[in-house]
């Protein structure tokens, strides 16, 4: 099709130099001969009117902000590769086992609601669509992912737009990477292997998915360390109506010396987290174990409570995390795998939304997280068994005084949780889910609830 547009279009223009050779005697149809010679060894995308030209590899770097088209294509190799998991799962929940998120019904569990109402449903949500893109020329790499789920904030089941669960570049060289965009929480990385769609979240799991820019080195086949600087996407700026205000000093020897003024501003969540990793994976004898610390850190500004006069300016915070994880198999069947943490006003950015500030007073609130896992798959069987424990156990200290959120922060939180999966052909798979979750809420009073999965789907 390119070749024979290229003819017509040299036919074309041949036919008009002749009419003018005409006109013009033998010197303007010499000049137009060189014109049409000159309209064909056009590029394509000019003779064709294929639209502007991007990119030349000659001709340096032009950028088009809206442009999709690939505009590296010599030199590397790459591919697209469509992904996703086909999902139902059913879902019965003993005692509102969802009080944390209520926006999503019984889709996942957080803890035990006060509310001794037993509900049931049929939930697609967890089905997941992605594309991933690989490009590479020996020595450079580069992979592109972008996933989405249903999960969004609705509760309209007849209507579950797609939700962004990652976005994100890896860029590699060597044994250096970089990812910049959204992707799983870089610090505390390990998650358990349960049905059950908030993986332990509230529960002793710190996890989320994040924007941000993480750079990873291996050191050498055993050890790989990591830095990031990492942000929930949403502020809290727009929330409320609420304006910040932050305490000035007026330096000494300046008018006003000495006396404070109050500043206002509208981002409480200024700074990110800065974080690192740190793990090592065993090899020889030590085939299968990893250990890892991380450590995170972020100063902020709190939002203002609207109405309390304690905290109607927010407050200074200092938000910290240092944590451990490990696995190690215990024999060619049965693996260990886990971690514990400890940290002060950890929220949003791992899963533990409003957990973070005592919401009257607007203290920041320490905590104490782990969860442990079993995995047990029998040597000739398509069977793997699991069960588990985590525990969130804020200190009660910090939450003294609690009363603006009695049904949203607790003083403990506890689940455990035994788990069945079995492939039934191919990437096929079925699976059964019990778990049992305990609380007591600040108001003191405690609460068991359970829920039961069934789930099959069908990775692709």
């Amino acid at each position: 099709m390119v070749k024979t547009l290229r003819v017509w279009g040299a036919v074309s223009v041949a036919l008009l130099a002749g009419a003018l050779v005409v006109g013009a005697g033998p010197v303007a149809a010499q000049e137009q001969k060189t014109e049409a010679q000159k309209v064909e060894e056009l590029p394509p995308e000019q003779v064709e009117g294929a639209g502007q030209l991007v990119r030349k590899e000659e001709a340096g770097v032009h950028l088009c902000a809206g442009c999709l088209s690939a505009i590296y294509t010599e030199g590397s190799k790459g591919s697209i590769t469509p992904y996703g998991r086909i999902e139902l799962d059913a879902i019965y929940s003993s005692r509102n086992n969802n009080p944390l998120d209520p926006g999503q019904f019984n889709g996942y569990a957080t803890a035990a609601g006060k509310g001794n109402n037993a509900t049931a449903t049929l939930n697609p949500r967890y089905s997941v669509f992605g594309i991933r893109a690989d490009r590479t020329d020996g020595k450079h790499t580069l992979t592109g992912v972008v996933e989405v789920d249903f999960y969004g904030q609705t509760d309209n089941a007849g209507n579950l737009p797609p939700r962004l669960r990652l976005a994100n570049v890896k860029y590699t060289n060597d044994k250096t990477s970089l990812t910049a965009g959204m992707d799983w929480t870089p610090i505390m990385a390990l998650h358990p292997d349960l049905i059950d769609f908030s993986i332990m979240g509230y529960g002793g799991n710190l996890w989320q998915r994040l924007p941000q820019v993480t750079v990873r080195h291996q050191f050498n086949q055993n050890l790989e360390g990591l830095v990031t600087v990492m942000r929930f996407e949403r502020g809290l700026s727009a929330c409320c109506g609420n304006t910040q205000t932050r305490p000035t000093t007026v330096p000494s020897g300046q008018v006003g010396g000495g006396a404070t003024n109050v500043a206002p501003f509208n981002d409480p969540v200024q700074n990110p987290y800065y974080g690192g990793r740190l793990a090592y994976s065993g090899t020889g004898t030590m085939q299968g174990t990893m250990l890892a610390a991380s450590v995170g850190y972020r100063y902020y500004r709190s939002a203002p409570i609207t109405g309390n006069a304690t905290f109607q300016s927010g407050r200074d915070i200092n938000s910290y995390l240092v944590g451990a994880e490990l696995v190690h198999p215990l024999s060619k069947n049965l693996k260990f795998s886990g971690e514990v943490a400890y940290g002060q006003a950890l929220g949003v950015e791992f899963f533990r939304f409003n957990q973070e500030l005592n919401l009257t007073t607007g203290q920041p609130i320490r905590t104490l997280v782990g969860w442990g896992q079993m995995s047990y798959a029998p040597s000739g069987s398509p069977n793997t068994f699991l069960v588990g424990y985590g525990f969130d156990n804020p200190n009660k200290n910090d939450l003294n005084g609690s009363t603006t959120a009695a049904n949203i922060q607790y003083l403990s939180n506890q689940r455990m949780y035994a788990t069945w999966v079995r492939p039934i052909w191919a990437d096929f798979y079925f699976g059964a889910e019990f778990q049992n979750l305990w609380t007591q809420w600040t108001t003191m009073e405690r609460f068991s609830g359970q829920q039961y999965n069934m789930s099959v789907w069908y990775n692709f």
